[in-house]
């Protein structure tokens, strides 16, 4: 059995939604841990959250449930993803690595973060989350001894140009 690790994750969703009898209905997931049940009747939600991670094949699941699409659909009762945070860090471009699951006969494309149906979001990642993100955007701790900017240096530079 693999080795979960627990780890404290700040976790932030922004997002539009629109009512139609009821605000949509949304559930957060990590792995198979139900995070928090809502209904997307703001614009922003945003939770910290210990959860048990496996080493690598983690995933954030944001799921629409609970639409009536015969009665729910004009106007359309929907939840659209504009931006994830994890840890304060804005996933930005790589938000389009979210994968879309629709419950229905004609899903909607895959990368599309406009749920009106019953389906949900899915990314995946690794832990520990802080060192998946850095991979993510290629930030690497590489500067060699000694190279280190500091303000003392930046000052020193400033004076001898005369800045």
């Amino acid at each position: 059995m693999e080795k979960l690790r627990t780890e404290n994750i700040k976790l932030k969703l922004n997002y539009r939604s629109q009512s139609n009898n009821g605000w949509p209905k949304i559930r957060v997931w990590i792995n198979d841990t139900l995070i928090d049940s809502f209904d997307a009747d703001q614009t922003t939600w945003e939770t910290f959250v210990d959860v048990d991670l496996r080493g690598g094949n983690n995933s954030l699941r944001i799921e629409h449930h609970g639409k009536d699409l015969a009665k729910e659909s004009n106007p359309d009762k929907f939840f659209e993803l504009e931006k994830c945070y994890i840890n304060d860090v804005d996933l930005k471009h790589h938000i389009h690595k979210f994968r879309q699951i629709a419950d229905e006969v004609n899903p909607p494309p895959e990368h599309s973060h406009y749920l009106g149906h019953n389906g949900y979001l899915e990314i995946k990642f690794d832990s520990p989350v802080d060192q998946w993100i850095k991979t993510l955007f290629n930030v690497h701790d590489d500067t060699m001894h000694g190279q280190q900017t500091t303000r003392k240096v930046l000052e020193e530079v400033k004076e001898f140009f005369g800045l």
